[in-house]
């Protein structure tokens, strides 16, 4: 390898198009990237390679300080900017909430604007589900920080804090819903909530949930979902699953 850098062969040193599959074989191993079912698009090596909009890119490096991306981040951010489902497992403070927030944050900020200005008609464009209430906050900073030169609003629903206000705050328009099970199902079948767009879905620790007995409520959720189960035929968006 050191031969490599040496005749400035290393994939460090090369552009993208000059990459060759053993390049690329090298970088998932230097980060530990190991993918099932076929790589669905090349990871990141640095940033910029992802083309995000400016002010998604603004908010990473700027106000999130993110210098480069974590693993999880370069295996899951160029899959979900092409709309493709995908199940990512990663340890926790490994970046996962960023890598399923970029994505979905590209997505909404490709949406026309008037569309983007029905959100409190049509519902938001991302649901995040999360096993606990400490989690779905968590997600909801983190969103907000990412989100904020876009003008985008997010907002979590879950349990132990009062309901009103939460509906108050979806009523008004949300682009991105973060939620617990309980409380997200509390919210659509008192129409508080409505899902009528909503082409962008994370399952946060899905594993968790199921352990914790929330299969039901994961799955009305689905159902509830354009095209239902799951939003097969809904609106275009990528799918996720955060496993941690």
């Amino acid at each position: 390898m050191e031969r490599d850098v040496a005749r400035g062969s290393h994939w460090s040193e090369k552009p993208l198009e000059a990459m060759t599959e053993r390049d690329w074989r090298i970088f998932q191993e230097d980060f530990d990237i190991r993918y099932r079912g076929g790589r669905a698009a090349l990871p990141l090596r640095r940033w910029e390679e992802a083309k995000l909009p400016p002010e998604v890119m603004d908010a990473i490096t700027i106000d999130c300080g993110y210098k480069e991306p974590t693993p999880i981040q370069r295996a899951a951010i160029p899959i979900g900017l092409i709309q493709r489902d995908i199940v990512g497992i990663a340890e926790t403070g490994s970046g996962k909430t960023a890598a399923f927030l970029i994505p979905m944050l590209a997505y909404i900020a490709s949406v026309p604007l008037t569309q983007r200005m029905s959100v409190a008609t049509n519902g938001p464009f991302g649901l995040v589900m999360a096993p606990t209430r400490e989690l779905a906050i968590q997600i909801e900073v983190e969103a907000a920080r990412l989100s904020k030169r876009l003008g985008l609003s997010c907002v979590a629903v879950v349990g132990g804090q009062d309901m009103q206000r939460q509906s108050s705050a979806v009523e008004r328009g949300v682009h991105i819903v973060v939620g617990t099970p309980g409380r997200l199902i509390d919210m659509l079948e008192h129409s508080f909530l409505v899902l009528n767009q909503c082409s962008w879905l994370v399952l946060d620790e899905a594993d968790r949930m199921i352990d914790m007995g929330f299969e039901p409520q994961v799955r009305q959720v689905l159902d509830r979902m354009p095209g239902g189960a799951g939003g097969e035929g809904g609106g275009g968006g990528g799918g996720g699953s955060g496993g941690g």
